[in-house]
């Protein structure tokens, strides 16, 4: 492709002026040019208002638009970044893949399954490239984690991630003006964000597939609902989630998932099983596994002597703005040497992190059912839990 890619964004709020950064850089170093900006609230499109959290941008000859439909139907663009609240989708997906445009998608995509598929399809239609937000993937130690797993069955997998309800700041979209929460913090509210497991969570069950190697085949969840009295001030949303998925291959992994109020705490647990090992995040990342050609040993080892470093520390902050540049440079440079193998991930690969995390809310409503995601995503029993509920 000649010249600089052209690309422009689909909402400028928290996670859209992340976006705006890397793509500001990325324009700095002639990869980009940042050609359209498009969101519903003015304010947020004002160049002093961007630069608080953008610094690197200015709008130069960057066209602002009111709605992502304006921008697709009247900006020449190569590539779209659609940054916007997973519930606020309309057709904008499948239009820009219908116009060649390639496709960047924040996660979750949507909260409704069968929008997915109708925009998955689209794109395979159209043959735009495109992938889905988990910058978690290009995380250094992930990756070494994942070549470490290669040649190995991983049994089993356990994610604790313990963080508090004030960890939901977005307030750039003024829900209070659409039927949602008075308080902007629409990440905190079920209709908005689908729950926690889907708006943040659907991040460590990614991870777990890339992990494995792995398709999510089943999914069994159980929540801790929120007391209605706590909802104005906290949010619907559960204040915690047990989730259990199974592989294809075998392998089951739990996530524990939490959003208490007044805690302002915010911690990781994770460990991964193989058959013959454990791994650990350690001032290094490290596995533990006897690797002797006789077992058992005539005497029992240390643990110094069974320890293998993956990567060494420390470790960076993996949902961090390294991660972040690092997936969308590599999506500027997909799309301008039409080269999808250097992308980790793809719009349709990730449905299976989006089915597996809409399929645990509904667990949780049948009392904890096992879910098949093959029956979930296809069969005619949960078709009103893929469909955009009808409100006219």
């Amino acid at each position: 492709m000649a010249g600089p890619l052209k690309v422009g964004i689909v909402g400028v709020g928290q996670r859209g002026l992340q976006h705006v950064e890397h793509l500001s850089r990325l324009q700095a170093e002639e990869e980009v040019r940042l050609v359209a900006l498009a969101d519903p609230f003015p304010e947020n499109l004002e160049e002093q208002s961007i630069q608080s959290r953008a610094p690197a941008y200015r709008q130069g000859d960057a066209t602002l638009y009111g709605s992502a439909g304006e921008m697709l139907r009247e900006a020449d663009l190569d590539a779209v970044w659609f940054v916007i609240p997973p519930n606020q989708h309309g057709g904008e997906i499948e239009i820009a893949a219908e116009r060649g445009i390639a496709i960047f998608a924040e996660k979750p995509q949507t909260l409704f399954y069968d929008e997915a598929a109708s925009q998955a399809e689209a794109i395979r239609r159209a043959g735009v490239l495109s992938t889905a937000g988990f910058q978690m993937r290009y995380e250094p130690w992930y990756v070494a984690l994942r070549e470490y797993t290669a040649d190995k069955a991983v049994t089993s997998i356990t994610m604790v991630h313990a963080g508090g309800i004030e960890g939901h700041g977005v307030k750039y979209t003024h829900t209070e003006t659409m039927g949602g929460p008075g308080n902007r913090m629409w990440t905190a509210n079920r209709e908005w964000s689908g729950s926690s497991v889907v708006e943040a969570g659907i991040h460590q069950t990614d991870l777990m597939r890339y992990w494995t190697h792995d398709e999510i085949d089943w999914v069994q969840a159980a929540y801790v609902e929120r007391d209605p009295s706590l909802h104005e001030s906290e949010g619907d949303n559960p204040t915690a989630y047990t989730v259990v998925y199974g592989f294809k291959r075998g392998a089951v992994a739990n996530l524990i998932f939490t959003r208490p109020a007044r805690v302002y705490l915010n911690e990781r647990y994770d460990y991964v099983l193989t058959t013959h090992s454990q791994v650990k995040f350690e001032d290094d990342l490290v596995a533990y596994g006897y690797v002797g050609d006789t077992y058992p040993p005539a005497d029992r080892p240390d643990a110094s002597e069974v320890r293998q470093v993956l990567a060494r520390g420390p470790q960076g902050d993996p949902m961090g703005g390294a991660n972040s540049l690092e997936l969308d440079r590599r999506f500027v440079e997909a799309v301008a040497q039409n080269r999808p193998d250097l992308l980790k991930n793809t719009f349709e690969s990730s449905l299976n992190s989006l089915a597996a995390v809409l399929a645990a809310n509904v667990s949780h409503e049948l009392n904890g059912e096992r879910i098949h995601l093959e029956e979930f995503t296809t069969g005619e029993r949960f078709a009103r839990y893929r469909a955009r509920p009808d409100k006219s």
